[in-house]
């Protein structure tokens, strides 16, 4: 009976451990890395401007014109 006793108790034992170590997992909380979230803003910065480049640069040559009083031609890749 002594056996079954200890084959029960170390099996709580564990039972209870193994909660304890998922209990702790699931509330570990690590945030992002400061460099992480620069690269992500920078990344969506540029798929921004890449996305509205010709409307971004026909206000940029428009405000270019009203400062200068010049034209400015179209700039090309």
């Amino acid at each position: 009976m002594e056996f079954a006793d200890n084959l029960v108790v170390g099996a709580k034992v564990r039972m209870w451990k193994l909660g304890e170590r998922i209990k702790d997992f699931l509330e570990e909380e690590h945030g992002v890395s400061n460099v992480v979230a620069t690269v992500i803003l920078v990344l969506i910065v540029v798929l921004i401007i890449s996305v509205f480049y010709e409307k971004l640069s026909e206000w940029l040559k428009g405000m270019m014109e009203k400062i200068f009083g010049t034209k400015f031609e179209k700039p090309s890749l």
